[in-house]
């Protein structure tokens, strides 16, 4: 748009200028006429009128255009500050303020000044707005903000995946407004952007929303905050966080359980051991000492079963902790003919049959951790199968990964317990559990030794067709 001019303010001051310099010479001839006594209306005047008319319209123009034309430069500038895209750049060429400084140029100068700021300040909230949005799809909380009318602004991606649908995120896309309300039925989350927006006050609130990511309910600690105008202080909108919480909820439940069910497993034995030592005293102060034997050996049990409990709590403590996985080449098939000959007595009072195949080469693994799996797999099926049953224990190798499967033929597992007989402490049958001994822990132990392999553990089963734990070991 280099051809811009200000041609109203060129005109204006043209005929401004030519009316008013004609006015004066005619004003000026008719006072000399009336002094000199010449005729105003006679050929020589007249000539000299048109003559003067003629150089006063050059005049004009040329004073017009002198006048307009610096202003054109500074107008381009204003309408580029005004982010007029279709203004071009103005040729420096085309610019006389540089050799006539005076109140025109130090106006270009405050523009440049203002129009470098501003770019400054544009390019700055560019990166800002760039680093926000990168920063809000990074987050794993959900994010959203709403206008005073409870009408949504803008939404994080987390927010999206979590609770938009995928009409109400096309309408949110194309620009349209979406109301709260047809986002969250739930009455709660409606009152708690009310209240926000009533009292200008920051609302908390933990409740359970349905999530779209794993289509549950899942808890959310839900924070709004109200949005004011940095001067004025007036409301312009609320902001959420969506905090998923689900996970803490989870590991608080857990903890309870874990405080609740070791407290129990502690005090059995416990108990155990202080009712039979009370009545050991009674006896030997009546001087009875016929069931001594008999109360030291129950005493003795329970305080077995108490150091196999604070064992096993220390291990798991320290798997939980990260503890370092010392990996070194073993063979699998010589731990495992080696565990099962210390284990022999166990299987024989029981005429437990166990068979060992190994068709895995030597891989490399944590031998200590390795003889606590097999001795908890292997443990648990002699405890809870038959007398004359079977046990197989094979190692199968395979490209990636190396193979343990623990087969019994025992009473099997129900379908409902599978997903849960890796937590600590869960029994199947508690009575039975307790009966034939064991912490409750064996399996959860297994699973965490696994895992610090970067391996993973697999049951299956079903009742009255026995039970198969899976182990696999990475090669590398």
């Amino acid at each position: 748009m280099k051809s811009f001019f200000p041609w109203r303010l060129f005109w204006r001051l043209f005929w401004t200028l030519l009316f008013l310099l004609n006015l004066l010479f005619l004003l000026s001839l008719g006072i000399a006429s009336y002094i000199i006594d010449f005729h105003f209306y006679s050929v020589e005047p007249l000539l000299v009128v048109v003559i003067y008319f003629l150089f006063s319209a050059v005049g004009a123009a040329a004073f017009s255009y002198r006048f307009a034309s610096p202003l054109k430069r500074v107008i381009l500038k204003a309408l580029r500050i005004a982010n007029k895209k279709q203004v071009a750049e103005v040729d420096s060429t085309d610019d006389m303020l540089e050799e006539e400084p005076g109140e025109y140029f130090e106006l270009e100068m405050a523009l440049n000044k203002i129009r470098r700021k501003m770019k400054k300040r544009r390019i700055q909230l560019a990166r800002e707005r760039e680093e926000t949005q990168a920063l809000m799809s990074s987050l794993d909380d959900a994010i959203l903000t709403v206008s005073p009318e409870l009408k949504v602004n803008f939404f994080n991606s987390r927010f999206a995946n979590q609770f938009l649908e995928k009409p109400e995120a096309e309408q949110l896309a194309s620009g349209e407004s979406v109301p709260l309300a047809q986002i969250f039925r739930e009455p709660e989350v409606l009152e708690l952007f009310q209240k926000t927006v009533t009292r200008m006050e920051t609302q908390s609130l933990t409740l359970k929303l349905f999530s779209k990511i794993d289509g549950e309910k899942r808890f959310f600690s839900l924070k709004v905050s109200p949005l004011r105008e940095e001067k004025a202080l007036q409301l312009y909108g609320a902001m959420a966080l969506f905090h998923d919480i689900t996970e803490v909820k989870k590991a608080d439940q857990v903890r309870i359980e874990f405080v609740e069910n070791a407290s129990h497993e502690l005090r059995t034995p416990l108990t155990s051991i202080k009712g039979f030592l009370a009545t050991a005293q009674e006896d030997l102060q009546s001087g009875k000492t016929e069931q001594l034997g008999y109360f030291l050996g129950v005493i003795s049990k329970s305080v077995n079963r108490l150091s196999e409990l604070v064992s096993d709590m220390l291990t798991l403590s320290a798997l939980d902790s990260g503890a370092a996985v010392k990996k070194e080449l073993i063979r699998p098939g010589e731990i495992t003919q080696d565990l099962v000959e210390r284990m022999a007595s166990l299987a024989t009072e029981k005429q437990i049959m166990i068979r060992v195949s190994t068709e895995s080469a030597s891989f490399p693994a944590d031998a200590r951790k390795l003889e606590q799996v097999l001795t908890n797999l292997i443990g648990n099926a002699i405890k809870y199968i038959p007398v004359g049953g079977k046990i197989e224990i094979k190692w199968e190798e395979e490209k990636d990964f190396v193979r343990l499967r623990v087969i019994d033929n025992g009473p099997g597992i129900a379908e409902v317990h599978l997903n849960r007989l890796f937590e600590r402490f869960y029994r199947v049958d508690k009575g039975r559990s307790r009966d034939v001994g064991g912490t409750g822990l064996g399996l959860s132990i297994v699973k965490h030794i696994m895992q610090s392999h970067g391996g993973s553990i697999q049951v299956r089963s079903e009742p009255g067709k026995g039970t198969e734990f899976i182990c696999q070991f990475p090669k590398a």
